[in-house]
C-alpha cells in the first residue's frame, strides 16, 4: 500500500510538470530581431545604388541594452546610422536574459521607389 501511494504521488507530480510546460515556447532571439528591425526602420539615408548592405555584430549588457560591437559596411553613413539607432538602446525585459553572446544580423537598405 505504501508503494502504491508513493507511485501515485510521483504520477501526480509528473503530470503537473507536463501541464506546466509551455507548448509554444517564445523564441527570444526572434523577438530580439524584431525589436532591432523596429529600431532600424525608416532610415533617412541617400541610397545611390539599389541597396546598401551591412553586417552588424552586437551583444547585450547586464542592463538589457544593445551594445554594437561592429558594423561591417563600406558606407560610413550606414555605420553611423546603425550605431546611433542601436547602441545602448534598452530592449524588453522578457528577452534581456538571453545571455552574453555575440549576435550577428544583416541589414539591407533598399533604394526607395520613385
Amino acid at each position: 500500500m505504501k508503494k502504491l501511494t508513493i507511485l501515485f504521488a510521483v504520477f501526480v507530480l509528473g503530470s503537473t510538470q507536463i501541464f506546466a510546460s509551455n507548448d509554444d515556447p517564445i523564441n527570444s532571439e526572434q523577438q530580439l530581431r524584431n525589436q532591432i528591425a523596429v529600431l532600424l526602420e525608416s532610415p533617412e539615408i541617400l541610397v545611390e545604388n539599389d541597396t546598401l548592405n551591412a553586417k552588424i555584430e552586437f551583444t547585450l549588457n547586464g542592463e538589457g541594452e544593445i551594445v554594437v560591437l561592429s558594423v561591417d559596411t563600406k558606407e560610413s553613413t550606414v555605420k553611423n546610422y546603425v550605431k546611433s539607432r542601436l547602441n545602448y538602446k534598452k530592449i524588453d525585459s522578457e528577452i534581456a536574459n538571453i545571455g552574453s553572446k555575440i549576435f550577428r544580423i544583416s541589414l539591407k537598405i533598399l533604394k526607395p521607389r520613385a
